[in-house]
């Protein structure tokens, strides 16, 4: 299945990450659709590497592929009960060159995507790029390009954001009290928890504990990986293999839990064109790309992704109360609730003997799901 290898992608394009000494946060599926807009205009090897890497090597044709991420544009756009997710997605060519139309055309109608041409060399350059992208995510990214010099010699730009904004199913008390987080085996501090004893979705293998909690579109979850073993995130994370992920979001069952998370806000700005290298798709930036079906000597220099995350009592997102101070470049944070479910089905729960204890006292993974399909994913290791 392709959502199998969406969130393939996701753990490969995390381990690209500097995982080991901050907290961040990504989008793999905004990440797939921007890689699928190049995809409607790439050909050759150029295109191949895309399909290879956002399907796994899985057997398609184009019209499968086009299909598929155009499918899940269309159905992240049409939340219920409040959720709303929000992307940027935008090729900017060098100032000159003229898109083709039926580049403009497809990319439109199925990720709703441009491609517009811009003199990097120009003083605006970062307002107008910045400008979009708050625009189209509601104000919650912002600032995704922090210097002009660093794209004054751009010869294409791939510009990638997404937003999210949701409550949850069930909410969390205004709870005034603290935990005191580890963050590692020397330094701690104390931070605004939410807490409840109360039925939420779980699961655990060797390794992980897993929450998960339900927005008020169930088709929208955050699931929390919490390692067992205090200060073993690092070792944890390189034995998460997509079969282990969604083994563990597969057998999450309604269960009673005592839950203590932390309240955070990540803000993540990162290149795409040194993590898209790791992965697999090494020539779209290259010289050798074979980019002439979005416009005549088309050249991609750099992709610039951003992501925010906060999670509350309410939910995830902007306007919620209580947040703790962002981590990143300082931009806004986003929504208002967070989750994960594969299939959405009633289980029996699990109420046997006391409360599984459920402490996000150290650092962990957590994964923001649409289905079967990535939205975020990123790692808290405090502030």
């Amino acid at each position: 299945m392709y959502y199998q290898a969406e969130s393939e992608l996701g753990l490969n394009f995390l381990k690209t990450l500097p995982a080991h000494n901050e907290s961040l946060v990504f989008s793999p599926i905004s990440i797939a659709l921007v890689l699928s807009l190049v995809h409607a205009g790439a050909l050759g090897n150029s295109k191949k590497q895309i399909e290879n890497s956002l399907l796994n090597k899985a057997n398609c044709n184009n019209c499968q592929f086009v299909n598929h991420f155009s499918n899940v544009y269309k159905s992240l756009k049409q939340g219920v009960n409040g959720v709303e997710v929000n992307m940027a997605n935008r090729l900017y060519l060098k100032n000159g060159s003229t898109a083709k139309r039926g580049f403009l055309s497809a990319i439109a109608q199925n990720y709703g995507a441009e491609a517009r041409a811009l003199d990097f060399k120009t003083s605006d350059a970062m307002q107008k790029i910045n400008g979009y992208v708050k625009s189209a995510t509601k104000g919650k990214v912002d600032r995704i390009i922090t210097c002009q010099d660093s794209i004054r010699s751009a010869n294409g730009l791939l510009i990638n954001a997404m937003s999210f904004k949701g409550g949850w199913e069930d909410g969390f008390p205004q709870f005034p009290g603290m935990q005191l987080f580890h963050k590692n085996e020397r330094d701690q501090f104390w931070i605004g928890v939410l807490s409840e004893t109360s039925i939420r979705g779980y699961s655990s293998d060797d390794l992980f504990q897993v929450l998960t909690l339900k927005y008020v579109d169930p088709r929208f979850q955050l699931s929390i990986f919490l390692p067992k073993k205090k200060h073993s995130l690092n070792d944890a994370l390189k034995k998460l293999d997509n079969r282990r992920f969604e083994n563990l979001l597969d057998n999450v069952k309604p269960t009673l839990v005592n839950a203590e998370i932390p309240k955070f806000s990540i803000d993540y700005r990162l290149s795409l064109k040194k993590s898209l290298k790791a992965v697999g798709i090494t020539e779209i930036f290259s010289d050798f790309a074979d980019l002439s079906g979005i416009a005549d000597k088309a050249k991609v220099s750099e992709g610039i992704h951003k992501s925010a995350i906060q999670l509350t009592e309410s939910g995830t997102g902007t306007g919620c109360p209580s947040a703790s101070p962002a981590i990143g470049s300082g931009a806004s944070p986003i929504g208002c609730g967070a989750t994960v479910a594969k299939n959405i089905r009633v289980l029996p729960i699990v109420r046997s003997g006391n409360p599984v204890k459920f402490e996000a006292d150290h650092p962990f993974l957590f994964a923001l799901t649409y289905l079967n399909h990535s939205i975020f994913m990123g790692v808290y290791r405090g502030q």
